[in-house]
């Protein structure tokens, strides 16, 4: 065995300078062979003027950008890159299955194939079908780069990183959401997968690109809305604002105050004035899996919605001890307001009659007035009538006299056009009103006292008597008034626009002199409405019994305002109405909700969009496996209904989800990143069809020792 001595001397000199190795000294004179191993010199380092190990910045901003034109190239030949990754596992799939009989009907199929085959594998562009190619974004790649030259190679293991960062940019800054967020998720995180997983593997791409779709993966779930987030923001209107969530809150509140569950659905759909999730809550209601949970939130709703209205009543009016002695009293409190406006006027105008009783005519102007044809019959009546009193110091030429017997021919005239009277003749009514305007004449010309005192009778009556007659307070006057036509009077169905101030003023008439009239009458209208609307149907109770009595009693513009007018009216009106108000809000909310129906397609189709999502929708959009994952997909399509649906249930029952539903609608709509991670992998794949460039030019590192 050779042994090793040392020598005397440098045994390092007979050794060429620039390299080591070993030298072998024969065995001489006695001495045994020797072995002797030739370091190398150290190497010189010469001064530089950088830091070799310094980052070249403009190499990693180049390699950058030569990764976002990828990846734009990636998403223009996202539909090419699928259909070849298709054929490609179409092609793989062929090749393991047996081969076809060799029948007329294969050899026609494999004709037909090589035909329209050929202008593809040619690749040709043709208008025949079968002769086109869609573009990949290799094919995209390679005519930008007969423009530009070859794209630039990333130089170390630096700039490749910093080109996979710039591929993954320009699909998440295609998605919704902000701008920094996108970057950090649905690049940074996908694309540091993709590097560390290429390192460790080599640079293997297909490790990589499995690396990036899972990188994409909890990118997508970390800065996107959760599977039952997305569904409420799906069928959230986009028109729904924080503000509308926090007026349904405050809704639902208050409904709770009074012992009424409602839910989400249907408060949004009152303060929004349009539908929203209330196809979802007609699903929950009709679904296996959650109708219980709903059932329990509306079992109790009948009986809820009779207990408010009933506590509402109670503050409007009291319960009549004879209801049926409304409308008499009604009648008689109208008949006084009537007599009160005509002593008004009378009152006004009475100093104007005394300052004209004692103007006397002269005998010139008597002979006209005792021409009028019935002069004398009229002045013997009024002088021998029963208030002939009256003006029994009055001369037969006083203007006090003369309109004493006008007012004589104007009662004449009247009786005659009377409906109850049995000789009623309009000729007869027309000279009486002549006679009756002769005697007024003469007596206005003589004095302008006896003139202001009769303008004033006349535009009293046609100002504020007149319309009463014809309004709300002269039918209930009536002789023949009742409670039910004295509801239909104040409440008529279909009131004519305009009329909530005659209703206002009717009621305020009554319950200026009797106030449990008025409370009394409208109780009874509203109470009547609702035992209508609440009765009971053949399968048990009304479910949308507040429903019914909202839109009955007060479903019209009209009908709600001639409704408020008449409880503001009442005393402390407007606190009544305020709180009346709120409990019809409370009945409409509850006629949002969908009867369960029967829409089997449409309820099949709603229920099928409730059980997807997350991972199994990202997998859907981002790889098709086929037909092996049918039972897996299947299984979890189930755990994710029932998983989705209960959350929903308690999502949209609960009132404390105000804050949730806030959280989901600053969600932008039809916010889908998983989507748009998809489209990254994808156009990824085709790289898997070339080599990757950074592998070539970073040679494995070895260390000498």
């Amino acid at each position: 065995m050779a042994t090793f001595e040392p020598v005397e001397g440098d045994p390092f000199s007979a050794a060429p300078p620039s390299s080591g190795g070993v030298t072998t000294i024969p065995a001489q004179d006695g001495h045994p062979t020797r072995v002797i191993m030739n370091m190398a010199p150290a190497t010189k380092f010469e001064p530089v003027d950088h830091d070799p190990f310094a980052p070249d910045y403009t190499g990693l901003a180049k390699a950058g950008a030569v990764g976002v034109a990828k990846g734009a190239i990636g998403l223009a030949g996202l539909p090419g890159d699928a259909a070849v990754l298709l054929k490609r596992g179409a092609d793989y799939t062929a090749e393991k299955l047996p081969s076809i009989p060799d029948t007329g009907i294969a050899k026609f199929l494999r004709d037909e194939s090589a035909r329209s085959q050929g202008g593809v594998a040619a690749g040709a562009h043709g208008d025949l079908p079968g002769t086109y190619e869609v573009p990949t974004s290799q094919d995209i790649q390679g005519a930008v780069e007969t423009v530009t030259g070859p794209f630039r190679k990333p130089q170390n293991q630096n700039e490749a990183d910093a080109e996979t960062v710039g591929e993954f940019l320009p699909a998440a800054l295609a998605g919704p959401g902000g701008v920094a967020r996108k970057v950090v998720t649905q690049a940074a995180i996908p694309a540091a997968a993709a590097i560390t997983a290429g390192r460790l593997s080599d640079q293997n791409p297909y490790v990589k690109a499995l690396a990036g779709f899972l990188g994409g993966a909890a990118g997508a779930a970390i800065s996107g809305p959760g599977t039952v987030d997305k569904l409420i923001r799906a069928k959230i209107p986009a028109s729904v604002t924080e503000q509308d969530i926090t007026r349904a809150g405050q809704l639902i509140e208050h409904a709770q105050t009074r012992g009424v569950t409602l839910t989400w659905p249907e408060a949004l759909s009152r303060v929004t004035g349009q539908p929203v999730l209330t196809d979802t809550q007609r699903i929950l209601e009709s679904h296996a899996q959650t109708r219980p949970q709903m059932q329990e939130v509306f079992s109790d709703r009948p009986a809820q919605i009779e207990r408010a209205a009933r506590q509402q009543f109670d503050q409007t009016g009291g319960i009549p001890a004879m209801p049926s002695t409304l409308g008499p009293q009604a009648r008689d409190l109208s008949k006084n307001t009537l007599t009160d406006v005509r002593q008004r006027i009378n009152q006004a105008a009475e100093p104007f009659y005394q300052n004209a009783e004692g103007v006397l005519l002269t005998p010139a102007e008597m002979s006209h007035v005792r021409s009028i044809p019935g002069w004398t019959e009229a002045r013997d009546a009024v002088r021998n009538g029963p208030n002939g009193w009256r003006v029994a110091n009055m001369p037969d030429n006083s203007v006090g006299f003369l309109n004493a017997v006008k007012k004589h021919f104007d009662n004449l005239a009247e009786n005659a056009a009377s409906r109850f009277n049995p000789e009623r003749n309009h000729e007869t009514q027309a000279t009486r009103e002549m006679q009756a305007s002769a005697v007024r004449q003469i007596a206005e010309v003589k004095s302008q006292d006896y003139q202001i005192a009769l303008d004033i009778g006349r535009q009293g009556r046609e100002q504020f008597l007149e319309p009463l007659m014809q309004g709300p307070i002269g039918r209930l006057a009536k002789k023949d008034m009742t409670t039910q036509k004295a509801i239909n009077v104040l409440f008529p169905e279909n009131p004519v626009p305009g009329t909530e101030g005659e209703i206002r003023n009717a009621v305020f008439q009554l319950a200026r002199q009797r106030p449990a009239v008025a409370e009394q009458l409208v109780r009874a209208h509203v109470e009547m409405v609702f035992n209508q609307a609440a009765r009971d149907l053949q399968g048990g109770a009304n479910q949308f019994a507040g429903a019914k009595f909202a839109a009955k009693l007060a479903g019209g513009a009209q009908q709600r305002e001639n409704l408020r007018a008449a409880i503001e009216a009442l005393p402390n009106g407007t606190a009544r109405w305020e709180g009346f108000e709120r409990l019809l809000d409370i009945m409409q909310a509850t006629g949002a909700r969908q009867p369960k129906g029967s829409l089997t397609a449409f309820n099949q189709l709603e229920v099928q969009s409730m059980s997807t999502g997350g991972l199994q929708a990202l997998a859907a959009k981002g790889a098709s496996p086929g037909k092996w994952m049918s039972f897996a997909n299947d299984a979890f399509k189930a755990w994710s209904l029932g998983r989705n649906l209960d959350q929903l249930a308690r999502i949209l029952t609960s009132p404390d989800s105000g804050q949730v539903l806030r959280n989901i609608v600053r969600i932008p709509p039809r916010s889908d990143r998983a989507l748009v991670m998809a489209g990254r992998i994808i156009a990824q794949a085709g790289a898997l069809r070339r080599p990757n460039s950074a592998s070539k030019v970073l040679p494995r590192t070895s260390v000498a020792m």
